[in-house]
Formats: structure tokens, C-alpha cells, sequence
């Protein structure tokens, strides 16, 4: 008996050069048993589908927010909100439109207020009357670039400059002409603003300053003495947090960009190699987002880079693992996939809402829905190399592990299929895709087994699997190769 391959559940990482490493893991997501008696260890599971809840006009989210059982979403130039049993939508108001992400900050019951900063202008939400104010008149001398709120105060980041501005208290309407905080330590322009636990994060392009509220009366919030992190950020827009660590892709004045995760105060780096070839690639980063989301124990931290590659990149770190994984949507005409067509999150009593970067459709991310509103979800898992060494060898046999006897009752997905293919030269050319079925609904003996693949040097031999049914997609603890070595050369 063949031992199980385990690494061929693992994460993403596409090398730099493709001689050394070709994995990519898209759509899927690498899963450890936490039994520890239990002979099997690895798993990949397929990523949440979009499940449609509702249609909010034609045009792009560009945020959510939830608090108290209430639900916003802006989507266009309008913000909505959500009745999540009904699935209906109600305008609250309009929203400066100028399709990027908006920023909310909440007062909750010290203020009745909610504020959104979007299209270079701030707005205010009362929450008993839901009454939404016009542009609301501000000190500042450039734009508005997002909102957050700590221990009473409205913050509100000004563009193009270090100065981060403070509300009256609980009153996110209200802000005088000298409460305002600015950066002397460094003198690089303040760019995205964060509030994690007691802390503001004031990042910069090329530094972070981390800030407290100290009660003064007239400026409370200070720098904490000698806490300047020598990394910025590379947009307002390029941040996340999961309630305790902070999240971010960074960048310092050596030109190197790279994703950070912080904890304390403490930074350490999560990108690997491949993840930081991958963002190098971009011609545009400051139009970077972010999407954080837990699912069944995992945190997954997301980075949609738009300009990267032909479509746009979405990188997925889950922390649980410490392993990268991308989300990918697919264009089914050419057969392309692009970036990941979710933007913004809110967690709700209807469970995990999504919009639509593209569109005005509003979605649950369901791990239980296995197509995007209809659309194929192509998952792909390209393995990584079998040897280092510089040995021949004829793949006999190749079968994965997978939960089988997934198949619908009608339609496509009826007879599931993976498709398999493979490299002989390092992913340079690839052999026709070969088909396996992982069984009909109820056909819980099937195995999904290629056989006879030929030879290769298998220093150079990438396997690689794919599946667009609209099933249930879970591969583990690995496969199991049969390869007879030699060249079968005399």
C-alpha cells in the first residue's frame, strides 16, 4: 500500500521561478483535524459560496455594517438598510459616489448616531429617526478619508496630510476647528486609520504611530512614548482586524511591500515569498482591499489587489493554519478567473452578508451554497513537486482522497468530475485534461483514480486538480501515487 502524499493538502505558493515551486490552492482552504488519535490530518475544504439574498440597484457595494441588530449597506450612491428576513432594502440616503469603499463609525447608544465616510464627504445616520444628514460641514482643508470611534470620539483621517481630527463628544456632527492631533515624530502623509481595543492605529506611508486617549481635556489623544512602527501602508483601504490582531499590507521607504500582522503593538511579517512576487507584480496598490471573515474556527484575512495579474488577485491568509490560500471568481466565456467578487462583510442574525464589487447584489457567504449566485466556483489545487532530485519515474497511478457520492439529483453536478492534468517541464506545457468522477449521489464507494500518466523527470512533474461542479468539495488526507522509477530507456 502506497503511503498517503499529505503535502497535496496544502496552501498556496507559486515561486518566483516555477522550477521550484508551482503550488496554488484557489478556492479551497487547507484544514488540519484537531483529533489528534485520528490517522487522518489534512484536508482541503472548498471556499463559501454567494448565496443571493437580495438585488439593490445595478451598480457596486461599497460597504456593510451591522450593530445591534441592524444592518447598512451602501451600495451606488445610496445607503440602505437591511431587513435580512424579509431580504428587502430601505434608502436611508444618498452617498457621494466615487466607487471606492466607504468607512462607518457607530456612537450606539451615547450618541444615536452612525457616521459614513465615503466620496470625500461625511455623513451622519440618526438612528432613532433615520434621518440622514447632508454632507456634513467640517474644519478640514483636504477631504475626509475614513471614520472610527474609541471612548466617546468620532476620528476622522484628512487627506494628504498628518492630521487626524476628533469629534465632540458623542456627537459625530460636530467638529471644532482645533481638535485635531497631528504626527511629529515622523513626516510621512497619514494614510488609513484603525481602531483595535484601546489603541488607534495612525499609519502612514512609510510609518505607524499607535495612540491613545490619555483624558486630557484639550487634546486627549498622544502618541504611546517610543511605539513607532517603521512600516506604513499602501491605501486607506489595505487593513483588517479580527478584534485583536491587526492586519495589514504594508510598505517602507525601501520600496518593499508586504503583509504584516500585529498584536500589542508587536509586528511580525505573514506573507511569505510567493505572496510578496505576487504583490510586486501590481502596478497599483493603493486601491488595495480587505475582507475579514470567521468561518467553523477559521479566520480568513483577505487582500483583493485590483491591478495585479490581467484580473486582479485575491489573497486569503488563514491564521488558524498560517497557510495562504486565494478566492477567485470565474468568467465561465473565457474561462478566466479574476479577482473575488466579494466587498464588504457584516456579520448578521442571517449569518455572513457580502456585496458585490461589480453589481448591486447582496450575498450570504455560505460554505453550505456551492456556486457564486448561480455562477461556477472553479476550485484548483496544483500540487507541489513529488522529488528534488533529478530521477525518472512513471506515474502509474493517481488518486486523490475526497468525500464522494456528493452528486444533485439533476442537472449539472449531477455526475461530479475532477479534472486532472499535468506538467512534465515545470508548468511550462500541459497534457490534456483527463476526467475522474467523485460519485453520484449516494455512490459513497466511488474512487477518484487516473491511471497510466507517463514519465517525467520528477523534479519537473506539477499534478494538478480542478472541479466546477456545484457540489461539495472536500479532498483529503492527501493521494496516493504509484510510480515506478526509471526511464524506461536502455
Amino acid at each position: 500500500m502506497s503511503p498517503v502524499w499529505s503535502q497535496f493538502c496544502g496552501g498556496s505558493y507559486t515561486s518566483r521561478s516555477g522550477t521550484l515551486d508551482q503550488e496554488a490552492t484557489i478556492n479551497l482552504y487547507p484544514a488540519t483535524v484537531e483529533s489528534q488519535s485520528n490517522a487522518k490530518q489534512k484536508s482541503l475544504i472548498g471556499t463559501p459560496g454567494l448565496r443571493r439574498l437580495l438585488s439593490v440597484g445595478t451598480t457596486q457595494c461599497r460597504g456593510l455594517f451591522n450593530e445591534d441588530g441592524r444592518t447598512w449597506a451602501v451600495v451606488g450612491a445610496v445607503l440602505y438598510e437591511l431587513d435580512l428576513t424579509a431580504n428587502t432594502a430601505t434608502a436611508r440616503g444618498p452617498i457621494a459616489d466615487d466607487g471606492k469603499p466607504v468607512s462607518f463609525a457607530s456612537n450606539g447608544r451615547g450618541g444615536e448616531q452612525l457616521a459614513i465616510c465615503g466620496g470625500g464627504s461625511l455623513y451622519v445616520l440618526d438612528l432613532e429617526t433615520n434621518v440622514l444628514s447632508a454632507a456634513v460641514a467640517l474644519p478640514l482643508t483636504n477631504l475626509p478619508v475614513s471614520i472610527a470611534f474609541i471612548d466617546g470620539y468620532g476620528l476622522l483621517l484628512e487627506a494628504d496630510t498628518v492630521r487626524i481630527w476628533f469629534s465632540s463628544l458623542e456627537d459625530l456632527t460636530s467638529w471644532d476647528a482645533l481638535d485635531f492631533f497631528a504626527r511629529s515624530q515622523t513626516s510621512d502623509n497619514y494614510v488609513a486609520l484603525a481602531v483595535v481595543r484601546d489603541r488607534v492605529w495612525a499609519f502612514g506611508s512609510e510609518s505607524t504611530d499607535l495612540i491613545y486617549d490619555s483624558g486630557a481635556a484639550d487634546v486627549p489623544f498622544v502618541p504611546y512614548p517610543g511605539a513607532i512602527l517603521y512600516e506604513g501602508i499602501v491605501g486607506p483601504n489595505a487593513w483588517l482586524t479580527d478584534g485583536q490582531a491587526l492586519y495589514w499590507m504594508a510598505q517602507n521607504n525601501q520600496g518593499r511591500a508586504y503583509i504584516l500582522r500585529a498584536v500589542e503593538g508587536q509586528a511580525q511579517p505573514i506573507s511569505t515569498d510567493a505572496i510578496d512576487f505576487l504583490i510586486a507584480a501590481a502596478t497599483n496598490l493603493e486601491d488595495v482591499e480587505t475582507l475579514a471573515y470567521w468561518q467553523e474556527g477559521h479566520f480568513h484575512a483577505c487582500w483583493t489587489v485590483p491591478s495585479c495579474q490581467t484580473c486582479g488577485v485575491s489573497v486569503c491568509f488563514d491564521s488558524k493554519e498560517g497557510l495562504w490560500h486565494q478566492h477567485a471568481s470565474l468568467d465561465l466565456t473565457l474561462d478566466l478567473l479574476y479577482r473575488w467578487r466579494a466587498r464588504g462583510v457584516a456579520s448578521t442574525s442571517a449569518g455572513l452578508v457580502v456585496g458585490d464589487y461589480s453589481t448591486g447584489d447582496l450575498y450570504a457567504l455560505d460554505l453550505d451554497y456551492f456556486s457564486e449566485n448561480g455562477n461556477p466556483i472553479k476550485r484548483i489545487r496544483r500540487a507541489p513537486y513529488l522529488s528534488a532530485e533529478a530521477e525518472w519515474g512513471f506515474l502509474d497511478q493517481f488518486e486523490i482522497g475526497a468525500q464522494v457520492g456528493v452528486g444533485l439529483n439533476t442537472g449539472q453536478g449531477s455526475d461530479p468530475q475532477v479534472m486532472f492534468r499535468r506538467s512534465v517541464d515545470a508548468g511550462q506545457t500541459w497534457s490534456p485534461t483527463l476526467m475522474a468522477g467523485i460519485g453520484k449521489m449516494g455512490a459513497y464507494g466511488s474512487r477518484c483514480v487516473w491511471r497510466r500518466l507517463g514519465r517525467s523527470r520528477l523534479d519537473r512533474l506539477v499534478c494538478e486538480i480542478s472541479v466546477t461542479d456545484p457540489v461539495r468539495i472536500v479532498f483529503g488526507p492527501g493521494a496516493w501515487l504509484k510510480i515506478t522509477q526509471g526511464s524506461g530507456q536502455l
